[in-house]
């Protein structure tokens, strides 16, 4: 140990190993600052501006945990990191919290951070898919995306929204008289189904 480390600070020598590149370092240190719990909050916000995007991910992660209000708009403003995986954290770090702007940022981070043992579920979709009706507005446009995994995600989030309500609990009744939306349809076909199901929406 040298001289600087020895007179560091306990939270310093954290901030230290939670900046290592080694992964189980940092993890460990991301741990003990989520033990810590407020306490920790100046550490993960500047960690949240570091210059390797893991760090800035772990201090997402850590700010979830935490969820100190006081985060909010810095979280916010990681929604629009240059990493994909930074700012789905961000976003469902944001949600949180039950701050406003986070439907909004889920939505845009939908594709951000695949869950990889569960294709094609990302991080953003399981706080959408646990939301209410408000979800809606923002995903049903979703369904005449371009992309084929937009459009099957936003599918699903639909589905475990809808399934939820009254007006979804014959599921498969409400989807057929709504043109049995397939994400894998021709564009006409899926398209047709999703105008009706805009359509639905200004009813429920």
């Amino acid at each position: 140990m040298n001289n600087q480390d020895a007179t560091a600070t306990p939270m310093e020598q954290i901030k230290t190993r939670l900046y290592s590149t080694d992964q189980d370092t940092s993890g460990l240190a991301l741990a003990e600052l989520i033990r810590l719990g407020k306490k920790a909050t100046p550490v993960l916000l500047e960690a949240l501006s570091h210059s390797n995007p893991r760090t800035r991910r772990l201090a997402a992660e850590g700010l979830a945990e935490i969820a100190d209000p006081s985060t909010a708009d810095a979280l916010f403003q990681a929604t629009h990191d240059s990493n994909p995986e930074v700012r789905a954290r961000a976003a469902t770090a944001l949600h949180k919290l039950g701050d406003k702007r986070s439907l909004k940022a889920l939505v845009a981070t939908l594709d951000d951070y695949p869950d990889i043992l569960h294709n094609p579920y990302t991080a953003s979709m399981y706080p959408l898919m646990q939301g209410g009706k408000d979800v809606l507005p923002l995903v049903v446009p979703l369904l005449q995306s371009p992309d084929d995994l937009t459009r099957q995600r936003a599918f699903l989030i639909v589905k475990a929204v809808v399934t939820k309500l009254p007006q979804g609990q014959d599921w498969n009744q409400l989807w057929q008289s709504l043109g049995s939306y397939d994400p894998a349809a021709p564009q006409a076909e899926r398209d047709k189904a999703a105008k009706q199901w805009e359509a639905w929406l200004t009813k429920v």
